[in-house]
């Protein structure tokens, strides 16, 4: 579940660059390496799991096998002795199961994927940690060596300098830090790539690596690292499930369409069965909406009502407006105008929603500067404000068909930069709930 703002925060970035005229390139970046995993590789052990096991359910078996290694390495240091050793196996090219581990990383691919799916995320490229090895790091070691920035402490580590803080990038066993292969994956990615940004999606909380890194890159002569962005985000709390502790995002993004499934059986607005797609797509769009309308930056506590309201600001209200827009030119026996006689809409609510619609590029411009979602959030909830303000006043059908071919024009291009600002969010307009 930690990795849900990174995924949709992500997945928003390059949907408004690729909406602005930028050539995106989306990576998921996943760890499979370092100490941490030779602790999952003991828990396996520990559990006795099977390959059959972890290809059922690859996420819950792999968590729960690290939770238990854990457990047994507060009662017995050795434990952790072992999962050092299996990583330094690992990095040394000298562990007997890379094949079996390597299966792991498929099933964990293929499991995420299908809630990505859901999410209506794709990712052009999968690399993992592991794959910058050691040729690589041996490489930039090489390079800090050549540049002197690369110095030796008494016990052992090798660190660089950056600020007033040493920072590790070889460990006195000689094993490698996260940061040593992040220089290598950004030297990797500029070459492969040669891109003029290289945005990192990670919690606020890895702000000194990204400093470090982004200092190290400078010191090797690499120009291309002031392209280098860290885009911050805060945590979530209060997201929590039925089904227990551990909070997967399978289990949110299906508790949020059973939540969405009951609404929809009650709603006196429901015009499609609770067997409808329409029932998933609202609560993915509750669970963006309800993160996407925060600062970026801040943490938050998750609440379900808010989240699945209709009224209030959510992802609800967003598609029941869309919703309506797509009913209104089914049922109203009107077609939008070719062209825009201004003489015919001049009541204030026709005034104010042309004026509304007017702003989406000022306000794409800003959350682009910010690379902040929540200023287009909130820019298509006032929108849908506009737009609900004009239904009341704006009457289509029934009308002479001069008046209600113009009003359809307005609504349709209202409808038009709704559903824009919903797809850059990472959002499916549905139209019908």
């Amino acid at each position: 579940m930690g990795h849900l703002r990174s995924t949709i925060i992500g997945n928003y970035v390059s949907n408004l660059m690729s909406s602005l005229g930028h050539d995106v390139h989306r990576i998921n970046y996943l760890g499979d390496w370092g100490t941490q995993f030779g602790l999952l590789n003991v828990g396996l052990e520990l559990g006795q799991v099977s390959d059959e096991q972890i290809a059922a359910n690859p996420i819950q078996v792999l968590y729960e096998s690290y939770v238990l290694a854990n457990r047994e390495a507060e009662k017995d240091p050795g434990i952790l002795s072992r999962a050092r050793q299996i990583f330094k196996q690992m990095e040394d090219g000298d562990f007997a199961e890379t094949e079996r581990w390597e299966k792991f990383r498929q099933y964990t691919i293929s499991e995420l994927k299908q809630t990505y799916h859901r999410l209506g995320v794709v990712f052009d490229e999968y690399q993992w940690e592991s794959m910058f090895g050691a040729k690589d790091i041996s490489s930039v070691i090489a390079e800090l060596e050549g540049m002197n920035l690369l110095n030796d402490n008494p016990d052992g580590k090798r660190v660089v300098k950056v600020g007033n803080r040493n920072v590790t990038l070889v460990k006195s066993d000689g094993s490698t830090l996260y940061l040593t292969r992040d220089v290598a994956a950004a030297k990797h990615r500029f070459q492969q790539h040669k891109f003029d940004q290289l945005l990192y999606v990670v919690e606020n909380g890895q702000g000194d690596h990204f400093i470090a890194l982004k200092h190290i890159l400078k010191g090797l002569d690499h120009p291309w690292s002031d392209g280098i962005t860290h885009i911050k985000f805060g945590r979530i709390h209060g997201m929590s499930t039925r089904r227990g502790q551990a909070v997967f995002l399978k289990d949110i993004l299906d508790e949020a369409r059973e939540r969405s499934t009951i609404r929809q059986n009650i709603s006196k607005n429901t015009r499609v069965g609770s067997d409808d797609k329409s029932a998933e797509v609202l609560g993915v769009s509750a669970v963006i909406i309800n993160d996407l309308k925060q600062r970026r930056q801040k943490d938050y506590t998750f609440d379900w009502e808010k989240a699945l309201q209709m009224q209030g600001d959510s992802g609800s209200r967003l598609q029941y407006t869309h919703c309506r827009l797509c009913s209104l030119r089914e049922n109203s026996g009107a077609r939008p105008a070719d062209e825009c006689n201004a003489t015919l809409l001049t009541e204030s609510q026709a005034t104010a929603l042309v004026t509304e619609i007017a702003r989406f590029d000022e306000i794409l411009r800003a959350s682009y500067l910010e690379l902040e979602s929540c200023i287009l959030v909130q820019y298509l909830f006032s929108l849908c404000n506009h737009i609900n303000q004009a239904f009341q006043h704006l009457t289509v059908k029934g009308q002479p068909p001069e008046i209600a071919s113009q009003r359809m024009l307005l609504f349709t291009a209202a409808k038009i930069v709704l559903s824009e600002g919903l797809e850059i969010l990472g959002i499916e307009p549905l139209e019908k709930m």
